[in-house]
């Protein structure tokens, strides 16, 4: 059964190595047939043409100034990148400086956060208090008017009493001279 199975296996991989080949064999085909002429326009003579004297003094020529170019455009690139570095240092100082502001400022504003907090509770406190004290200025001159009341009403019966008094004493009748009362008033 083992071997069966094992022959089995052996089989299937071995029409699976063939599928493959044969399907790149075939992929291959088709796409060299189509792409052909276009291949054949790429490809490059592997044997190189002789080139003349006078061809290869002129590309010296151009070599000899492109080198030339190249040295004069590496000292101006060194130039510029000098300057860039200047400028990039003098850059740096200045974001420094700006930096150093914007803490400062954050720091106001941090300051300042916290003042208008204080004076917005030192301004509820006031108002608090300067109601507690009208309320007590308020309680203080009713108190006041009942105190004057009172006292205008102790001052009349003072009067009245007085006034009382002195007519028992002037008005002595027959009676009173018979039975003498003691007076309380007096």
């Amino acid at each position: 059964m083992l071997d069966v199975a094992l022959e089995i296996s052996v089989y299937i991989m071995v029409a699976m190595i063939i599928g493959y080949s044969f399907g790149w064999l075939m992929t291959k085909s088709s796409l060299d047939k189509k792409y052909k002429q276009k291949l054949d326009l790429l490809s490059v003579p592997t044997v190189p043409k002789p080139y003349p004297k006078v061809e290869v003094v002129e590309l010296k020529d151009q070599l000899f100034e492109l080198q030339q170019a190249h040295k004069r455009l590496k000292k101006e690139h060194e130039k510029l990148n000098s300057m860039y570095e200047g400028q990039k240092y003098v850059l740096k100082e200045h974001n420094e400086v700006l930096d150093d502001f914007q803490k400062r400022l954050l720091k106001k504003d941090e300051i300042i956060a916290e003042l208008t907090k204080k004076l917005s509770l030192l301004e509820d406190r006031q108002s608090k208090l300067s109601k507690k004290h009208e309320e007590e200025i308020d309680a203080f001159v009713f108190e006041r008017v009942e105190i004057t009341k009172k006292y205008k009403d102790l001052v009349k019966q003072y009067q009245f009493i007085k006034h009382n008094k002195t007519l028992y004493e002037h008005n002595t009748s027959w009676l009173s001279k018979l039975f003498p009362i003691p007076s309380k008033l007096s």
